[in-house]
């Protein structure tokens, strides 16, 4: 899964086929097929996230088999219960999966 991070609007939304831009049209972007999207955007303002797909299924498969996970950490100045881990990371500039353009893009239409 691979989200958009804009840090000028702080606001993060799921990449999908459907092109997307941030609220301040700062950047944007949409899958092209089922693994590469492409974006636009000031690379260091416009960042591109990702979920460890099968981390997250097994957080979600886990959340849903087991409930509330019994273990605390601290949150706005107290222990609350802690939700499951996952692993996220930001996508390198390098990666193979993103195409990275300077300006907003005429949206592609996905064909499966």
């Amino acid at each position: 899964m691979k989200l958009l991070c804009c840090i000028r609007c702080n606001q993060i939304f799921s990449l999908s086929h459907t092109y997307k831009e941030c609220d301040g049209q700062h950047g944007g972007g949409q899958y092209i097929d089922n693994l590469n999207a492409k974006v636009w955007g000031d690379e260091k303002q416009v960042l591109v996230l990702g979920f460890a797909n099968s981390s997250f299924i097994n957080a979600l498969r886990s959340q849903v088999a087991d409930g509330d996970s019994e273990e605390l950490m601290p949150y706005a100045g107290k222990m609350t219960p802690k939700g499951r881990d996952f692993t996220a990371f930001i996508i390198p500039e390098a990666a193979d999966s993103i195409i990275r353009v300077e300006d907003p893009f005429v949206p592609v239409q996905v064909k499966f």
